[in-house]
């Protein structure tokens, strides 16, 4: 884009963007704590319908509402476009697939970090909560709870997340001047920060500059929401299989066990996707 299809400054555009976003973050709890008082004997319904609020006021309307502001071609700065290569769904479909291993290894040496015992105390709260949240959700292992557990927790919360993160956030940052790779990081960090859960934080981490990257290489807000709706529903896939084996199984990602040479075949198959993704963009 063209400076002089933007208005306001760098920083009055990541003001604009934070204020939205704090607005309608706080409308999103207040519907969360009405939706528990009137729903208190259905608390999986009352989450649902909170999340789905959620990805609509906290995410895709401070994205949208913010580049409509700042911008003519509001479009353009979200990158709604289409995906030039269609070769690229397939690479960012197998990507997810094949790097499940390295992950399940990063994520294991995440879980067990130790910090000091008053932040690990607050730290472990923080994830119980998180793990009890989404066991209410994942609770009923019927098929078509299945259904729309992927396409709240899965399909809307990547499609929203991303808007908001990728699309507005991270383009705001590379538009206004600011270096793509150290925009990708700085989002990337947020993006891990904002789910409050310090032992998933380097994965999380890692797939936001993924996600990241996705956008810098393709120029299309669509290969991120594709990776990120996929690797979520991926997650509630397999808790869904874990929990209608086993109601009491922990929902941290610990349900394979993979041998080393498996790993280091997923690092390397991963890397070489990665790279090829990065090579036929640029070309």
């Amino acid at each position: 884009m063209k400076k002089s299809d933007l208005v306001l400054t760098l920083g009055q555009r990541l003001g604009l963007l934070l204020c939205i976003f704090i607005v309608c973050y706080v409308l999103t709890s207040v519907l969360a704590m009405l939706l528990g008082k009137i729903l208190v004997a259905k608390p999986a319904a009352a989450m649902r319908i909170t999340a789905m609020a959620q990805d609509i006021l906290a995410f895709i309307i401070p994205a949208v509402a913010t580049a409509c502001v700042v911008t003519r071609k509001p479009a353009e700065l979200l990158a709604i476009t289409r995906l030039r290569n269609p070769l690229w769904m397939a690479a960012i479909i197998v990507v997810m697939v094949v790097s499940i291993p390295a992950q399940e290894l990063i994520i294991r040496w995440n879980e067990n970090l130790h910090f000091p015992a008053a932040a690990e105390t607050i730290f472990r709260a923080m994830e119980d909560a998180a793990q009890g949240a989404m066991r209410i959700l994942l609770a009923d292992t019927s098929v078509p709870a299945l259904i729309v557990n992927i396409l709240i927790i899965g399909v809307a919360a990547g499609f929203a997340e991303e808007f908001l993160f990728r699309g507005c956030f991270q383009r705001l940052l590379v538009t206004g001047g600011v270096n793509p790779h150290a925009a990708i990081w700085i989002v990337a960090f947020v993006f891990s920060a904002l789910h409050f859960q310090a032992f998933g934080f380097v994965p999380r981490l890692l797939l936001g500059a993924y996600f990241g990257y996705l956008l810098f290489w393709t120029r299309s807000i669509w290969a991120p929401v594709l990776a990120h709706a996929l690797n979520n529903t991926i997650f509630v896939i397999t808790a869904w299989a874990e929990l209608r084996r086993n109601p009491d199984a922990m929902l941290s990602g610990q349900t394979i066990e993979f041998s080393w040479p498996v790993i280091a075949l997923s690092f390397l198959a991963t890397a070489a996707l990665l790279y090829y993704l990065h090579r036929t963009a640029k070309e």
